[in-house]
């Protein structure tokens, strides 16, 4: 027998981007990435798209902005704060997201900016649409202070255009973690379609986490041995609204793994509650 998390379900990954962005991602999804993005199952509008996640189950969503080229950043972290302020009286919390591009003049100080004056709780870092590495040396004063305060920085690892993952891409994000190894790094889509290596990355790096967000119509391939005793470091994410995928199905995929009540529980939610109410403010 399963039980729905206190507060409802926490969708760790979704974009509620400002509105010409979200255009160009949605007309990139649109015209580049073929069947597999085809019939996406959300519209734009964040309102909408919140009233929908509520209906299938989400009580919070992390909105995961990222900086595609240097000296967007600070905008985007400005409608991020924005965006989760606007969305205060409705039926889901949003814990809204920084980002930073490495070429940005103090990438740290802009960070630093969007947790203390902006409220913002999580850090994206988009390396495929950015064009550069987790390793990149002039992240390092970034990775340093997600240490320091404790905030989670969600990574989308590699460089293929339709998102996926190669395993000897999971290199970086060794490097990375190993450099900086009291950084919260979650590894978005658990590292699909190297998810299996992805995942035995957790075992030697504490801090290390992963989502279970799809890419397109695939899943990250883990079955519940896989998350057997690394539960309490795996967050469950949906790709809303730019997805083919709903996230009430990926509830129920979840659910269907098997778990333990309680890994289901911190899969669920519980594991990115834990995650934003530890990110310390200076």
């Amino acid at each position: 027998m399963t039980t729905a998390p206190p507060g409802g379900v926490v969708d760790a990954h979704v974009h509620l981007l400002p509105g010409r962005l979200a255009e160009a991602v949605r007309a990139f999804f649109d015209d580049r990435l073929g069947p597999e993005h085809a019939g996406l199952r959300y519209p734009l509008d964040h309102v909408t798209v919140l009233a929908m996640l509520a209906a299938e189950g989400v009580g919070e969503v992390w909105s995961l902005p990222y900086a595609h080229k240097p000296g967007v950043a600070a905008g985007l972290n400005e409608a991020s704060a924005a965006t989760a302020e606007r969305a205060r009286a409705g039926p889901v919390r949003v814990v809204g997201g920084a980002t930073v591009h490495p070429a940005d003049e103090d990438p740290a100080g802009i960070v630093r900016d969007g947790v203390d004056r902006l409220g913002l709780r999580v850090l994206k870092l988009h390396c495929s649409v950015g064009g550069f590495a987790i390793d990149d040396v002039r992240l390092a004063p970034v990775l340093d202070l997600a240490a320091e305060r404790r905030l989670p920085v969600v990574v989308h690892l590699g460089h293929a255009v339709d998102g996926r993952t190669e395993v000897h891409e999971l290199d970086a994000l060794r490097r990375a973690a190993d450099a900086h190894p009291a950084a919260r790094l979650v590894l978005a889509h658990c590292g699909h379609h190297a998810a299996p290596a992805a995942i035995r990355l957790l075992d030697a790096h504490p801090a290390l986490h992963a989502d279970l967000t799809p890419v397109g119509t695939g899943r990250p391939e883990l079955r519940a041995p896989d998350l057997a005793g690394r539960a309490d470091r795996v967050l469950f994410g949906s790709d809303a609204p730019n997805t083919p995928l709903t996230a009430g199905a990926g509830i129920e995929w979840v659910r269907a793994l098997g778990l333990a009540p309680a890994d289901e529980r911190s899969v669920l939610g519980g594991t990115a509650r834990r995650l934003v109410a530890e990110v310390l403010v200076g």
